[in-house]
């Protein structure tokens, strides 16, 4: 079984040593100053280890959300006015689209798999997959969004 993650804030003053250089490490890579992971942590006076076992668990609380990316899997009619309208809905919601693959499966269906890169919300991209999912000539919707399928 599985155990849920729990998020604390916590005040930066009182945290460990380890976790504060981990936490300066991430800023001093993210704004630019350091290039390289191993010129942060000589920078901050830790160890390459230290830091790989703090990182992936240390963030700060006002950080905006990472962007998500985004999987459609879709089955649709064969007519390129479906597919327009498709790459147009996503183009509304200010989606960027990285990656597009079109194939032909049958005699009259088509998939598609469309990458997207957002930074909305589950909610928001929810939404999306509502308004897509309802429109004629399409067969079939499959999302795939922070590893769970819709």
């Amino acid at each position: 079984m599985k155990k849920e993650q729990q998020f604390y804030l916590v005040d930066f003053s009182i945290l460990p040593e380890a976790i504060k250089k981990t936490i300066r490490v991430k800023e001093l890579l993210k704004d630019g100053s350091c290039a390289s992971i191993n010129e942060a942590v000589h920078k901050v006076n830790m160890s390459r280890s230290a830091y790989y076992k703090y990182k992936d668990h240390v963030a700060s609380a006002d950080d905006d959300k990472g962007d998500r990316v985004v999987v459609l899997l879709i089955i649709m009619q064969d007519d390129m006015a479906v597919f327009g309208r498709i790459l147009r809905r996503i183009a509304r919601e200010k989606q960027e689209i990285l990656s597009v693959t079109r194939t032909k499966i049958s005699e009259k269906l088509y998939s598609s798999v469309i990458t997207l890169k957002t930074k909305e919300s589950a909610d928001d991209i929810e939404s999306l997959y509502e308004s897509l999912k309802e429109m004629k000539g399409i067969q079939s919707l499959t999302m795939k969004l922070g590893g769970e399928f819709k």
